[in-house]
């Protein structure tokens, strides 16, 4: 049975005019609605401003942490100190190094 057709009572019915415009209409509708949809992911606008927005929940989430840390160091945690002392270790050895090979 093709898709223009309904069946009713077991046989095959055409569509009337009516039906056919309402199709169109809720087709052109859909249409619309996803040309505009698509328009506004591809706005440059749009994606500086998304961009931006993403750029800051990342920096206050970076600051967060490292507010958090440096909390966590003047309490005396003994896991954030051991931390610390080991990338202040880390950073001294490549320093070294880098002046070693001068």
């Amino acid at each position: 049975m093709s898709e223009g057709a309904r069946e009713h009572n077991g046989a095959a019915r055409k569509r009337t005019p009516a039906e056919i415009e309402a199709d169109l209409a809720k087709t052109r509708l859909d249409l619309t609605n996803t040309v505009n949809e698509l328009s506004d992911r591809l706005d440059p606008r749009a994606q500086v401003d998304a961009a931006k927005e993403s750029a800051r929940a990342a920096a206050n989430a970076a600051t967060a942490r490292a507010k958090g840390f440096k909390d966590d160091v003047v309490a005396g945690d003994a896991k954030t100190l051991g931390v610390l002392a080991a990338g202040l270790a880390t950073a001294g050895v490549a320093i070294l190094l880098r002046l070693r090979r001068r």
